[in-house]
């Protein structure tokens, strides 16, 4: 059976819900129903025929039916990273416990000409994040079970994880790990550029004109950067490399 159709039987069973996007190239795209699969966890069909799953093994747990729900008897950690779209500096991830949390910084350099090239961010922050668990929650699969944001830097993490046993699963970090990590890294910039140029997006858009509002921090924080401290900006991304090339 084609994988389109084999969505449609599971979206009738209400595994998954279709998702709404306005891209003329897109066929198909699905969400998880937001109580045995997160609202976060999404399948694509384009009009070419290419299939993007942003964790194609829940994908292959669902379409053989497999998954299996969470084991609620083991603890939970909660990974999120902050500032990746920050313009300066490198970014953070942070874990929580339900009690305390813990975090590390991955650096500039990692997103920068050939280390970017090479994606070197993803296995820096899979590295920092499996030495947290490891050394300070001293996690292991029986003691505790995963959750983690869907960003994309979270990818090595998540698939080293699968391989030393834990159970993975993609949800949305809302509450008090977002903002927690907002605040840390805010304190990290401060102490990388001795300057309070951190924002949070997230209250940004909450406001009116959010967007306008986002872009217009983020401009402030680039042209800062090119006068300041080149040194230290996320050249990797295309947006930033025009700019600075601009000058």
């Amino acid at each position: 059976m084609e994988l389109e159709q084999k969505l449609k039987i599971l979206c009738e069973k209400g595994v998954i819900l279709p998702r709404t996007e306005n891209n003329q190239y897109l066929k198909i795209s699905y969400k998880g129903n937001g109580t045995d699969l997160s609202h976060k966890w999404n399948v694509k069909i384009y009009t070419s025929g290419s299939v993007v799953c942003n964790d194609p093994k829940i994908l292959s747990d669902i379409l053989n039916d497999t998954l299996v729900a969470p084991d609620t008897g083991l603890a939970v950690l909660q990974i999120d990273d902050a500032g990746i779209g920050f313009p300066l500096c490198g970014c953070i991830i942070t874990i929580y416990d339900g009690t305390k949390t813990e975090w590390d910084s991955i650096g500039v350099k990692n997103f920068q000409g050939q280390s970017f090239e090479k994606k070197a961010y993803l296995n820096a922050y899979a590295s920092k994040g499996w030495d947290i668990i490891q050394n300070r929650f001293h996690a292991t699969p029986q003691t505790h079970r995963i959750e983690i944001c869907s960003g994309y830097i979270n990818k090595n993490l998540k698939e080293l994880l699968r391989k030393k046993d834990f159970d993975v699963r993609i949800t949305e970090i809302m509450g008090f790990l977002q903002d927690e990590g907002e605040k840390i890294f805010k304190e990290y910039i401060r102490q990388e550029l001795h300057a309070d140029l951190a924002y949070d997006p997230k209250e940004l858009m909450g406001k009116e004109k959010g967007g306008v509002l986002v872009s217009r921090e983020y401009n402030k924080v680039l042209e800062w950067g090119r006068k300041n401290a080149p040194h230290l900006l996320k050249t990797g991304w295309k947006s930033i490399q025009e700019l600075s090339s601009a000058v």
